[in-house]
Order: structure tokens, then C-alpha cells, then sequence
């Protein structure tokens, strides 16, 4: 069954119809939009194959020569920084038979195939084809090796954030970013430093994981120490840009670690950015928290439609956020998202075992909390549509 047929058989006219009316009159996404195979194979196919997939940051490619395989859409790609210090993506697959090039992070100067040795360069060129023609004869007078380099993939930075795009008709990522990035004009980027990470994998379709991030009604029910840092009381919604959505906080304030170990801020902050919070989900795999003091990313991998990885990379501001007397004050930021997303997990992973009951036809949301939900659900249904050459009404 085509991609096409799938979005027209789960998205129905009737399931759209009730989706597009104003958020406390309407009903959201189906079971079947968050359970049935067929319908996360056709997200893969037209939402992860055809918009701006964040595949990872910086610092997974530390040094010149590091090689980082990973997916999208189900297809093997691989991540190369070049001698020139550039990051690039590649399709993680030999020019030759097809083999899978990279099977874990590695460094090394050239891209070498393990079945017969073919060698590329960092830049994707091909350079050896050792004994192609028999022993010791590595090439003949019609191949061509300039003709079969490894194939690239379109990739693109925002500051650590690593973007690629399996679709050669997308516009520039700058442009597809240039709503939130004027958003976030007064914080620098160029600032951000690597602080650590944290990885959890759970059994629950991705849109569901995305779907408790963007909204903060829950945080009194499920995230008590968090809703002590920031406070639902102290919520803003942040609906009026074009891909993303998300919500913030007026008044982020965690205890310091010390009043004498205080993580450096973002400069030149107004004295509202410098207690706001704001944490949005850039359409379809990552979801930002910028905050005065730090940063995250929230990178999501879908696995199968009921297995999504969750990948968190902090990022401090400047160098001397980085020094061993503020190592307490960074593991701090990290702590609260450790102990934040450990409380979603059960909580998103109950949410994907109701979608597998006939009786979940679609949920009903807050017209004052959950506008945000609401406005993620349509941004997927009008990707999903769109990427199909489908109306999004009838």
C-alpha cells in the first residue's frame, strides 16, 4: 500500500475535519496514528525523508576524520568531518555492491569499505579500488572513479545542531529557520559549549513523546520538583510560528549550587530573557530548551512505530562555564532533565497503550493548556498531507 493511500486511509476527512476546529471544540489524532505500522512507514517515508532532520551535534564528530553512522527514514546514512573541518553526510553505502560503509563511530582518515577495501576520501571522493581487475590491478581504462564517490546527503549546522535533508528541493536550512531564529536574535549560539548528554529509549510512538514535551498542564500531576523551578503558574504558549511550536516559562529560577558558582548567562539579555525559559519543538525530530544560563537539545530518533530513542546534549555558555569549579552547577541542569524525563517515560509509555484501544478515537484537549498539542498534532497532519500531494481539507 502507497504512502498516500495509508495518510488517506488513517487521516480521513471526518478525522481532519474535527483535528482543524478551534482547540477546546476539537479532537485529536486517532489511535491509529500513533499504532498502526503502515502509518509510521509513511511518516518515514514523506515526513523524515522530505523536512530537516537534526541528526546529531558537533561534538559527535570531535576531530578531523571522525566517521559517525546513523538513520533516517530507515536508510543507512553516515556522518564525516572532513580535513577541511567541515561536517558532511554521506550515504553509509559502498559505491561498489552496496555494503554498509560505517558500523560505529570510529576516526580514521578515509571511508574503507570491509568487503573488498574501496577507499573514499573524507570529502566522499573515491580514491582506491584495490585489485579490482584481478590482483594488483586496481582499475582499467573505462571506469571512471570520479563518477562513483559516495553519494551526499544535503547537511547543514545551526550552531552544534547538526541538519540533514534526504529531499535535493528543500529550501536552505537557514531559511527554513529564519521564524526562530529571529525569535531567539539576543542569544548567541557561538557561545554554546558541550556539557554532557543523556539517552533514554522507550516503548511509545515519538509523536507522543513530542506531544507531553510541548505542554505544561501535566507538570503539577507528574513533575512536582520541576513545577517548584517552574512553575505552570508562570506558563507562555508559544503558537504563532511556522514549523515549531512550544512552551516557555516567565520565571525559571533553580536554586544555585552556590551563590559564588553561578553559570555564566547569555550576555546582553534584556531583564525579561534573563529569567524566561522557553522550550520548542522544531518540526519533526527536535525540541530546543534555551534558557538564560544553558541550553539543550531533545533529539528524537524513531526506531519502529512503537520504539523512539530520546537523546538530551546540554550545551553552557562561553569557556569559563566549562571550569571544574562550576562542574556541580552544570550536573545540576543535567540532574533536573534526568529526573524530568524519567517521570515522562511511564507517563508517555501509558499514553501509547491506550492508543492501542479501538476505543481511543481521538483525545480532547484544553482550550487553555493544550493549545500547543493541538498545534502540533495539525503541523503533522499538514506535513503529512502536503508531502503526500493530498488537500489538507476536503
Amino acid at each position: 500500500m502507497s504512502a498516500r493511500t495509508v495518510v488517506e486511509r488513517v487521516l480521513t476527512d471526518d478525522v481532519r475535519a474535527r483535528l482543524f476546529r478551534p482547540t477546546g471544540e476539537a479532537t485529536g489524532l486517532p489511535g491509529a496514528a500513533y499504532t498502526d505500522p503502515e502509518f509510521f512507514a509513511a511518516e518515514r517515508d514523506l515526513t523524515f525523508s522530505r523536512n530537516w532532520v537534526c541528526a546529531g551535534v558537533a561534538g559527535d564528530l570531535p576531530e578531523i576524520g571522525s566517521q559517525v553512522p546513523f538513520e533516517i527514514a530507515g536508510m543507512p546514512l553516515l556522518l564525516v568531518r572532513g580535513q577541511d573541518d567541515v561536517i558532511r553526510a554521506f550515504h553509509n553505502i559502498c559505491r561498489h555492491r552496496g555494503a554498509q560503509l560505517v558500523a560505529s563511530p570510529m576516526k580514521r582518515p578515509t571511508v574503507v569499505c570491509p568487503y573488498h577495501a574501496w577507499a573514499y576520501g573524507l570529502d566522499g571522493s573515491l580514491q582506491k579500488t584495490p585489485s579490482f581487475c584481478g590482483p594488483g590491478v586496481n582499475s582499467h581504462d573505462g571506469f571512471d572513479a570520479s563518477k562513483h564517490g559516495l553519494l551526499p546527503v544535503r547537511c547543514e549546522m545551526w550552531g552544534p545542531l547538526i541538519f540533514v535533508n534526504l529531499d535535493l528541493n528543500a529550501v536552505p536550512l537557514m531559511e527554513h529557520l529564519e521564524p526562530l531564529r529571529q525569535r531567539w536574535a539576543a542569544y548567541d549560539f557561538g557561545l554554546l559549549r558541550g556539557g554532557g548528554g543523556l539517552r533514554f529509549e522507550l516503548v511509545a510512538n515519538w509523536k507522543l513523546a513530542i506531544e507531553n514535551f510541548v505542554e505544561r498542564y501535566h507538570l503539577p500531576f507528574v513533575h512536582p520538583q520541576l513545577n517548584s523551578v517552574s512553575s505552570v503558574k508562570h506558563t507562555l504558549h508559544i503558537t504563532d510560528g511556522d514549523g515549531f511550536v512550544g512552551v516557555g516559562s516567565r520565571n525559571f529560577a533553580p536554586p544555585p549550587v552556590t551563590p559564588d558558582h553561578l553559570l555564566p548567562h547569555f550576555p546582553g539579555l534584556d531583564a525579561e530573557a534573563s529569567t524566561k525559559a522557553e522550550y520548542v519543538e522544531l518540526f519533526p525530530n527536535v525540541m530546543i530548551g534555551v534558557h538564560y544560563n544553558h541550553v539543550y537539545a531533545f533529539i528524537i530518533q524513531p526506531l519502529a512505530v512503537d520504539r523512539t530513542v530520546e537523546r538530551f546534549e546540554f550545551f553552557f555558555i562561553g569557556d569559563e562555564a566549562m571550569t571544574p569549579e562550576l562542574t556541580q552547577a552544570r550536573r545540576q541542569m543535567i540532574d533536573l532533565i534526568d529526573l524530568v524525563n524519567g517521570e515522562d517515560i511511564d507517563i508517555v509509555q501509558r499514553l501509547h497503550i491506550g492508543c492501542r484501544s479501538p476505543a481511543m478515537a481521538g483525545s480532547v484537549f484544553s482550550p487553555v493548556m493544550e493549545d500547543t498539542t493541538h498545534k502540533f498534532q495539525r503541523i503533522v497532519v499538514e506535513r503529512l498531507m502536503a508531502d503526500a500531494g493530498l488537500a489538507v481539507m476536503a
